[in-house]
């Protein structure tokens, strides 16, 4: 990877002083509300995805469950919208969602893929309310495809699944398991993400070669390791135990960017996890922390590739949405008129693949509706080596918003 030149390097110093400013006029402000909402989860998300490699796109699951939120009502509604991180106020949150899909769009290029897709999917018969399916397609691009879970359950679960499938280049096969849909089952709300994005500057191949990764401070593999050396946003954060070298690098058209947070201790990540929140940038560029800045780097990474199919039902739970899933409590009578539906799961899938030539990383997130029954350093280069457990996030520079984040245990898989 070759030097930025000059004007990028001033460029990438500005961007460290302004890690937490607001976003620039032209943007649309619904969108860094969405942005914020989606911010407040993604390393709830990330924690709570369990042990092993970790890939989730909070995105993904925040326009899912801002779907949802059209078709519930009272406290049901108010227990989504607080997940959500913005107003119980359908409009407000429809308006976000649109806006944030429009900026994502904007976010494409010649060499960046950046799709996002959503569908709603209806029992063959069943009546939903007006104002639920017009809101889904025109404010959430969410068309209507109609298949018969009463009678065909595992027909309309490959239906679905195949949809997924042609979003998201065929790395999601599979989202519903056997046994989510049933009989039982009247709609389904899906979103699907694809990501396939080129570095900025391309590890070269020829630097790639195997080292040690550290699983724990008394076991360590030998895995594929690229390696540059590039002008880049770098810097070491927090203190003590929780202290970690972070690091942005930069995909074609500077856009996106992937940030790399390394623990200084080899068995240090849950640490370091427990610092970051919705704020997690944001606190990087305030006091304390000025050691962020555009700099000389060597950066080694592993290359790795990652899936992760998650239940979500507990995690969004103990995040404060608890009567969706309460058959008896729930409140969609916004879908179809009547206080008979519940979310009966939530499921989730990740795919992230890293390599000298870029990213490509795909997730999909289903609602499963039931009825009961800074200036370049003259120092010397950083050295920033992800050799042990880190985390990782792919985002948005102009809204902030995470697309995809998650952590890597062991690059092997």
């Amino acid at each position: 990877m070759a030097l930025v030149r000059p004007w990028f390097a001033l460029l990438l110093a500005a961007a460290v002083v302004a890690w937490a400013m607001v976003v620039p006029a032209r943007a649309v402000e619904p969108a860094q509300a969405a942005a914020e909402g989606i911010d407040a989860i993604a390393w709830d998300l990330v924690r709570a995805a369990g042990a092993g490699n970790v890939v989730v796109s909070p995105a993904s699951i925040w326009e899912a469950l801002a779907m949802t939120h059209q078709g519930a009502r009272g406290e049901t509604a108010a227990e989504i919208a607080g997940v959500l991180g913005l107003p119980d106020n359908r409009s407000a949150i429809a308006a976000a969602a649109e806006a944030l899909r429009t900026s994502f769009a904007e976010a494409k290029g010649k060499a960046i893929t950046l799709d996002v897709a959503n569908r709603l999917w209806m029992q063959q018969g069943k009546s939903l309310e007006r104002e639920f399916t017009a809101t889904l397609e025109r404010r959430f691009g969410a068309g209507a495809g109609v298949v018969d879970f009463s009678a065909a359950p595992e027909a309309a679960r490959g239906t679905i699944n195949e949809w997924v499938a042609g979003h998201t280049a065929k790395k999601i096969p599979e989202l519903l398991k056997a046994g989510v849909i049933t009989p039982l089952t009247r709609l389904v709300l899906t979103n699907a993400v694809y990501l396939k994005a080129p570095w900025a500057k391309p590890f070269e191949k020829s630097a790639t070669r195997p080292e040690p990764f550290q699983l724990a401070p008394d076991n360590a593999v030998d895995v594929p390791f690229m390696h540059a050396s590039e002008l880049l946003v770098a810097g070491r954060v927090a203190a003590a135990e929780k202290a970690a070298m972070v690091c942005e690098i930069p995909y074609e058209g500077h856009r996106l960017m992937m940030v790399i947070v390394v623990p200084d201790v080899v068995d240090g990540l849950d640490e370091v996890l427990g610092e970051l929140d919705g704020d997690w940038r944001a606190k990087w560029g305030g006091a304390g922390h000025s050691d962020i800045r555009a700099r000389k780097v060597v950066v080694s990474l592993p290359k790795w590739t990652a899936r992760k199919p998650l239940g979500l039902n507990e995690a969004l739970k103990s995040l404060g949405m608890r009567k969706a899933f309460d058959a008896g409590a729930a409140d969609f009578s916004g879908i179809d008129g009547t206080r008979d539906l519940f979310v009966s799961d939530i499921v989730h899938e990740g795919f992230v693949d890293v390599s000298e030539e870029g990213t490509e990383a795909a997730a999909a997130t289903g609602v499963v509706v039931g009825v009961r029954s800074m200036a370049p350093s003259r120092d010397e280069p950083l050295v920033i080596k992800a050799d042990r457990p880190f985390a990782w996030a792919i985002v948005d520079r102009e809204t902030g918003a995470v697309l995809f984040a998650g952590t890597v245990i062991d690059p092997r898989g």
